[in-house]
């Protein structure tokens, strides 16, 4: 994805929903969004769609053309006709329907043959719920939805014969996206949690505080979510309030499991003392603030953002390892490496 470059140019702008954008396509106009009044480049002239970008852009329920750019655009729309991916990806349009395909694809996994292929619907279905409730932005939550995305993610990815690792690396994206992130912490901390040898309950409730651990950006600016510069100090401290933010939205929906609760509000404590929101140490930070922290982390370093490219797999756990060494519980550091060298 481009450099997002802000640009004072007095053209007018039209909006025009981002399904427009066609997976495989190369643009010849450029792309914006609005925030606060001026209009910032997202999408450079020249830019090959990938399906990652693709779902970033997704994220905005507009995006803007320049009037004298409109033309370009009808050349666009007659020339890409709108391929397989695309559908599948605005199929999923509001938290109404992806509730009503969450619950409708217990069914559907029974009927599928492979693990490979019950997990790789399970983990999309559950992306496509991710992606309308950020969408959506609303605090009222879908809480039996969510429910059952836990229970799909569980049911599927707990294996005892066979590390599920290999199967589930290459659904997951290089492009960063809430919804995809919040998927990949979920799915990596039943896998971790699970190895650990936690009890199948817990393994439901962490999966739910993985889903959930970035829900208090809602409530936040994309704008600020997106930036591609250094942060200000005001917009850092803006961000670093989103695990709290969180606490508060899924108390506000009457969650009350202290396991769910805390695991979202604690997910950037760092061992060491250096996280927020508590400055917490060592053993004072739950247990699943533990699990799912480190794998926010590995999740972020290992897919791109607009500021920097994605580390590698093995770069992630060496950052996580060596230098990173006295923020997270060594126990499950190691556990995480050995699950993923052996994939």
């Amino acid at each position: 994805m481009k450099r997002v470059v802000r640009r004072v140019i007095n053209h007018k702008y039209t909006a025009v929903n981002p399904n427009i954008l066609i997976v495989g396509s190369v643009i010849n106009f450029d792309c914006f969004i609005k925030r606060f009044g001026d209009y910032v480049i997202i999408i450079e002239a020249g830019t090959l769609i990938t399906s990652e970008l693709a779902h970033i852009i997704n994220q905005n329920q507009d995006i803007y053309i320049a009037v004298h750019d409109m033309e370009k655009v009808k050349v666009y729309k007659t020339q890409f006709g709108e391929d397989e991916h695309s559908k599948e990806l605005n199929q999923i349009r509001s938290v109404e329907e992806a509730m009503r395909s969450m619950f409708a694809v217990k069914e559907e996994l029974k009927e599928l043959k492979s693990l490979e292929k019950q997990i790789t619907k399970a983990y999309q279905r559950t992306v496509d719920l991710m992606e309308a409730i950020f969408n959506e932005k609303s605090e009222t939550l879908p809480l039996n939805a969510l429910f059952v995305a836990t229970e799909v993610l569980v049911d599927y990815l707990y294996s005892e014969e066979i590390n599920v690792m290999p199967i589930v690396l290459p659904l997951m994206p290089h492009e960063y996206s809430t919804h995809h992130h919040s998927t990949n912490v979920a799915v990596f901390s039943i896998i971790l949690a699970k190895t650990l040898g936690l009890p199948k309950a817990d393994l439901l409730d962490v999966a739910y505080a993985g889903l959930l651990h970035d829900i208090g950006k809602i409530r936040i600016d994309r704008f600020i979510l997106l930036k591609p510069a250094s942060l200000e100090d005001d917009e850092y401290d803006l961000i670093k309030r989103h695990s709290e933010y969180g606490f508060e939205i899924l108390q506000n929906n009457g969650i009350t499991n202290r396991k769910i609760l805390d695991g979202v509000r604690f997910h950037h404590e760092k061992l060491d003392g250096s996280g927020y929101p508590e400055k917490l140490r060592g053993i004072r930070i739950p247990k699943f603030a533990r699990i799912i922290g480190m794998c926010d982390v590995f999740d972020a370093l290992t897919t791109r953002r607009t500021y920097r490219s994605n580390y590698s797999t093995y770069e992630a756990l060496m950052l996580i390892k060596q230098e990173m060494a006295e923020q997270f519980d060594v126990r499950y550091t190691d556990t995480f490496i050995r699950l993923l060298a052996s994939r």
